[in-house]
């Protein structure tokens, strides 16, 4: 039976989940190494590595800044499961110009809310 991996709470292109087994299986990592991502993406690879020394970095500042803002407390799995319902609702009860109105908010302010 293969262990569980733990799918992390965004998608992104070229997610690695397929391979995470795969490659936890070849990767030596000493006890005091760090564990480097340049392109973290979903971090779903470091993430089930689990090191206890870590440098996640991306390109894609919305990223790192969702991450920040769960480091942080600020974005929660209930907080999130509200949002989604919220929105959601609001969506099916309307027609596309709420979508278009989401999209501006967020191309303005760079964050859903």
């Amino acid at each position: 039976m293969s262990e569980k991996i733990f799918v992390p709470p965004i998608k992104i292109q070229g997610i690695k989940t397929k391979m995470v087994s795969f490659i936890k299986e070849n990767v030596i990592l000493p006890e005091n190494a760090i564990w480097v991502e340049p392109f973290m993406g979903s971090g779903v690879v470091g993430f089930n590595i689990a090191p206890s020394r870590a440098v996640f970095a991306d390109t894609n500042p919305y990223i790192i800044e969702f991450y920040n803002q769960m480091k942080l407390g600020k974005i929660t799995a209930d907080i999130v499961r509200c949002f989604l319902e919220e929105e959601g609702e609001k969506l099916s009860q309307g027609d596309d110009a709420y979508y278009y109105e989401v999209r501006e908010r967020f191309n303005q302010g760079h964050s859903p809310p």
